[in-house]
This record gives C-alpha cells, structure tokens and sequence, in this order.
C-alpha cells in the first residue's frame, strides 16, 4: 500500500494573484510539525489527483504568520479558507475533514460541475 503524499506547500505571494481570477480557489493553512494539518494536506493532495483543473493551494501558516495571523486573522491550524471566482471569502473551516466532507463542500462552493 503506497503513503499518500501531502500537497506541496506554497509560498502567499506566489498564489495570492490567484484569488478572484475566475475560479474558486482554497487556502489551507496548516504547520508541518501538525497532525491534523497533514491529514488535511493529503486530502487536498488527493482531490487535485482527480482534478488537477481545481485552485487548491497549501500555505505554511507557521512560516507565513504575518499573512495567516494579519490578513486572515487565523489563531488555529489547520484552517481552510474558501474563495469564489471573483475572490470573495465564502467559507472557513478549523480543523481536518474526511475527504467525503471536501467533496461536498467543494461543490456547493462551485468546484467541478
């Protein structure tokens, strides 16, 4: 049985011109040193396997704590922070989901059809 692998992290300032282009696009927060945050991060890894076309991106929320803390406010990890096409926030979760859970929530929020 293959380890399912964590969803390569980015940097903010590589990923912030993202938000709003069109598409929905998530921001999960989260720490390496984290449990559930890379539970969270092989979930994620795991839907763009199957969707590599969805906005799906990982940001280190401990290395990046000016943009976690400032401009999103976030006291916990892991945290999930959801965008519309035209970048406004939509949802925000703390903590991990089961994959299932994901999948709805993407799709209410308007990932794949």
């Amino acid at each position: 049985m293959s380890e399912k692998k964590a969803l390569p992290v980015s940097e903010y300032k590589n990923v912030k011109h993202t938000i709003g282009n069109g598409k929905p696009l998530v921001l999960a927060f989260g720490m390496s040193h984290c449990y559930s945050c890379l539970a969270m991060s092989k979930v994620f890894a795991e839907i763009l396997e199957e969707h590599p076309e969805f906005q799906i991106y990982s940001i280190d929320g401990q290395k990046e704590r000016i943009i976690s803390r400032d401009i999103y406010k976030l006291k916990e990890m892991p945290v999930q922070i959801f965008f519309n096409a035209e970048g406004e926030e939509v949802f925000r979760h703390i903590g991990a989901y089961k994959k299932p859970v994901v999948e709805i929530i993407l799709k209410k929020w308007g990932f794949g059809s």
